[in-house]
């Protein structure tokens, strides 16, 4: 049984429907896109007006947070953010800081054994830096 390649031809793929195919479609495409372009432009709405300079509120700064440790001997240490901090880099930061926001704020976190001075110190890096906004916090018993 043999089987005889007499009448094999080369099989060709007409390409030409699947060209004029991607054509038509790309055609479509083009003017539905202008017309639809068109159509939104055709429409006459009144927009609102807004005057140039926009009246923004600005969300307030998220504030310093310095702890205050104690030590023993009567001594403390400073914390901002994880970074112990001598007085006078906490002033340097909060200049840095109130120069970004006018509105900056510190909430200060002290120890219940340190001693009021180092706290006090605190509050005067505060004022040196130009920050109104100083708070103490406690926690509170029930």
């Amino acid at each position: 049984m043999g089987f005889s390649h007499e009448g094999d031809h080369e099989m060709h793929v007409d390409m030409t429907p699947l060209v004029d195919a991607i054509f038509a479609i790309i055609l479509f495409l083009l003017v539905t896109s202008s017309y639809v372009e068109s159509m939104e432009q055709d429409v006459n709405i009144s927009l609102p007006e807004m005057s140039k300079k926009m009246s923004g509120v600005k969300p307030p700064a998220r504030p310093i947070v310095v702890n205050v440790r104690y030590l023993p001997g009567g001594n403390a240490y400073y914390h901002v953010e994880n970074e112990k901090m001598t007085l006078s880099t906490l002033t340097v930061n909060m200049t840095r800081a109130r120069v970004r926001n006018s509105e900056q704020s510190v909430i200060i976190r002290g120890d219940k054994d340190v001693k009021w001075d180092h706290v006090a110190a605190i509050m005067g890096c505060c004022a040196q830096a130009g920050i109104t906004k100083v708070s103490a916090t406690l926690e509170v018993s029930e």
